[in-house]
């Protein structure tokens, strides 16, 4: 039987769909991306790393975009080669030798090549926890110029910048493995999360900040009470965390979002967060607490996720006898996002102990370390949250900057 008109128009319509489809998927060069966050970042120098988590978070993000490291992580977390293309002993065994990628051109156009024709370091520890540690953003190979400003290998370049306000990158159009897709980001820096709403709402922008539930990728944010002054003993500390009641938190506030863990590394990363005990004891607070004074508390009071939790856990300590109130100057107490910074278990411990201004060794092991920084509840975690953001549908693999593009519209 000869197939009808109509079913060789259907069979047509049928293919004409699927390539559509196709087209839309395959990424696409071109295109502005305007991106607002909360965060005001006075430089991109991956030297000075920020103590505040939020714009800890941010810095750690953009910093890739412009410059590079040696080597970098895998989605497994292991180290690969990237500037630099391979490593070995010297003859003395003494130091690491590591042989740089040829053919790299720096955004001001010219050749990057180390002055030696290679670069060392001193083999005082195991060649992992170099690697690891190199990985870093921190870490990132910048060449100084003259006048004092930066420039690096990266896909994009730095074409505008107000501290604090406002950065455009532009695609780097010589870059080593090939351009970006996007023609350049527009960042606008210090937006108040209600005006960031607003202007995704009306085609102003393209990436916002946003609350759990949004857009999100597995859980890499540690919410998590932070103590900054020694006047507080390590018995009121665990009393605050005896009494809050992370359940309620979470069925509540949060609606679900989250996983209420005692760890700073969620279980997906590190695999031992359950050894971590996260419990409610109110009577057992009460006992440690007593006689303790007044703690003054702040949090992002425009962060109505946070809001609402250090609003909660206030109430929560003052049933164990505890009062947490807010205050000017140095808090003794702070409640935050950790960023989940890295892939690797160590470098994520290590940009988290610059947070909570504790000394940090890549020595140890991940558990060992993970228990050094929360030894005395110098922090306290409450739960895991994915990192989410506000996304126009067309946006593609945010927030992975150099191989995010946008769709047509």
């Amino acid at each position: 039987m000869k197939p009808t008109v109509s079913a060789w128009l259907a069979a047509v319509s049928a293919f004409l769909a699927l390539a559509i489809l196709k087209a839309e998927n395959r990424p696409r060069y071109g295109g502005t991306l305007r991106v607002e966050m909360s965060a005001a970042l006075n430089n991109l120098d991956p030297a000075e790393i920020p103590a505040d988590p939020v714009i800890l978070e941010a810095k750690g993000r953009l910093v890739p975009a412009v410059f590079e490291t040696l080597v970098r992580l895998d989605e497994s977390g292991k180290p690969q080669p990237w500037l630099a293309i391979s490593w070995a002993h010297d003859v003395a065994r003494k130091r690491w030798v590591f042989t740089p990628r040829s053919n790299v051109r720096l955004h001001n156009g010219a050749t990057w090549a180390p002055g030696s024709g290679s670069l060392e370091v001193v083999d005082d520890r195991p060649i992992e926890q170099i690697l690891r540690e190199m990985a870093r953003p921190w870490n990132a190979i910048v060449v100084r110029e003259p006048d004092g400003s930066l420039t690096g290998t990266g896909p994009f370049r730095v074409a505008k910048w107000e501290a604090g306000k406002v950065a455009t990158f532009a695609a780097h159009e010589g870059h080593w493995n090939g351009r970006p897709y996007l023609d350049s980001i527009e960042i606008q820096m210090g937006r108040d999360l209600r005006d960031q709403t607003q202007d995704l709402q009306l085609g102003r922008a393209d990436v916002i900040d946003a609350s759990p539930g949004t857009r999100e990728t597995l859980p890499d944010e540690t919410v998590a009470l932070v103590f900054d002054t020694p006047r507080t003993s390590a018995a009121v500390r665990e009393a605050v965390s005896l009494s809050i009641d992370r359940i309620a938190i979470r069925r509540v506030l949060l609606k679900g979002h989250g996983d209420i863990s005692g760890a700073l590394l969620p279980q997906w990363l590190s695999g031992y967060a359950f050894l971590f005990e996260a419990k409610k004891d109110v009577a057992r607070a009460r006992q440690l607490a007593t006689g303790a004074s007044p703690l003054t508390f702040t949090y992002d009071r425009q962060d109505a996720v946070l809001r609402s939790i250090g609003e909660r856990i206030s109430v929560n300590a003052m049933e164990a006898g505890i009062t947490m109130r807010p205050g000017s100057g140095m808090p003794d107490v702070r409640l935050v996002a950790l960023p989940v910074s890295s892939r690797d278990e160590l470098a994520a411990l290590a940009d988290m102990a610059v947070i909570l201004k504790a000394p940090f060794s890549f020595a140890s092991t991940p558990y060992e370390a993970e228990r050094a920084l929360l030894d005395g509840f110098r922090a306290v975690p409450l739960f895991h949250l994915a990192r989410s953001w506000g996304l126009v549908p067309r946006l593609q693999n945010w927030p992975d900057l150099p191989n995010a593009w946008i769709g047509q519209p």
